[in-house]
């Protein structure tokens, strides 16, 4: 029953993505589901930070999509990203089992894997995130395991109860982790309450936590927390990073990468 109304909260996202705004009597019709049950998604929803609800439906959050196409949000501070991945992915040795959260800056790690491990490194990757399959997927010296769940098109990554499930039973030496925020009060955030679960259960399975994101991230805090600052291995960023924020966050123990 929950993975059914998850996947049609999800189904509720991608409508509300296209069209900016539903009602409930056309949700209830479309999924052949009680108003009572529509409302109950959308008060979730809404809940979740993930839309507005309005008399008589839901519309988009100040009117925009609920996402940036990948291509967009790759080209926002892309130098700094390709500088952090292409340092990220030099933490990568042979026979590592790695998991890759979703994100842009996550994407250039995966994406400047020195050769000889792409083709001979024996690495296990594990990701529920579209452009990193499609990047890594066919490459002869990774075994990949692709995270089953619920396909947020506007992401380009699945999330939900499955994905959660599966990040159960699996365990990694590294994670490489994305964010949309990082403070001392709030921790490593993102904006995406149903990515946060996934997130959280990533950083469960694996060793060791390595969070990649510019130095614009640094301040902001998003909807919801991931985990806290000092519970993170190494952070990459770039070199604009406010030096009091580094030296803290190195008082805490964790490694600080500046490229």
């Amino acid at each position: 029953m929950a993975a059914a109304s998850d996947r049609r909260r999800a189904l509720i996202l991608e409508e509300l993505n296209r069209v900016q705004s539903v009602t409930v009597a056309l949700l209830s019709d479309r999924f052949d589901v009680s108003t009572v049950s529509i409302r109950r998604d959308l008060d979730k929803l809404q809940s979740l930070g993930l839309l507005k609800r309005v008399h008589g439906g839901a519309v988009t959050i100040s009117g925009a999509p609920l996402g940036r196409p990948h291509s967009a949000r790759m080209r926002h501070h892309a130098e700094e990203k390709e500088r952090i991945g292409c340092a990220a992915a030099r933490m990568i040795h042979e026979d590592e089992r790695i998991i890759f959260d979703s994100g842009t800056t996550v994407f250039q790690v995966a994406r400047n894997i020195p050769g000889p491990l792409l083709n001979s490194g024996n690495l296990t990757v594990i990701s529920g995130s579209i452009p990193i399959v499609q990047e890594l997927g066919s490459r002869q010296g990774i075994h990949f395991i692709l995270l089953g769940g619920i396909y947020l098109p506007e992401y380009d990554l699945v999330v939900g109860p499955q994905t959660v499930n599966s990040l159960r039973q699996l365990s990694a030496d590294k994670l490489f982790l994305g964010t949309d925020g990082l403070t001392f009060p709030h921790g490593v955030t993102t904006a995406n309450m149903l990515e946060a679960e996934v997130d959280r259960a990533m950083v469960e399975a694996a060793s060791e936590v390595i969070v990649v994101g510019d130095s614009s991230k640094i301040g902001l805090a998003g909807l919801t927390t991931i985990l806290p600052l000092e519970r993170i291995n190494r952070l990459v960023t770039d070199d604009n990073a406010p030096a009091e924020f580094v030296s803290a966050l190195q008082g805490h123990g964790v490694e600080v990468a500046l490229v």
